[in-house]
């Protein structure tokens, strides 16, 4: 993953290096961003900074589907 030898994270690679993860390795986009934190020494206080909406998006939805925060789901779900 090239992405993550890059120096300097911005916005558009954070957002290009979780959707390769999430669609390369099947992994949850919480988990995503957590291995690219974890892989580049960041802080995690810096994680709001390189969030894109669509990131954010995604992430509220995953979230709320786990039952992390409340909202996001517009109505009940059945389980599949």
């Amino acid at each position: 993953m090239d992405i993550l030898k890059e120096k300097i994270m911005t916005k558009k690679r954070f957002s290009t290096a979780v959707e390769e993860l999430v669609a390369s390795n099947k992994m949850s986009y919480i988990d995503a961003m957590t291995y690219i934190i974890t892989k580049r020494g960041m802080d995690y206080s810096n994680i709001k900074k390189l969030l894109s909406d669509s990131l954010k998006e995604k992430l509220t939805e995953e979230a709320s589907g786990l039952n992390l925060i409340r909202g996001g789901n517009k109505g009940n779900k059945l389980p599949i």
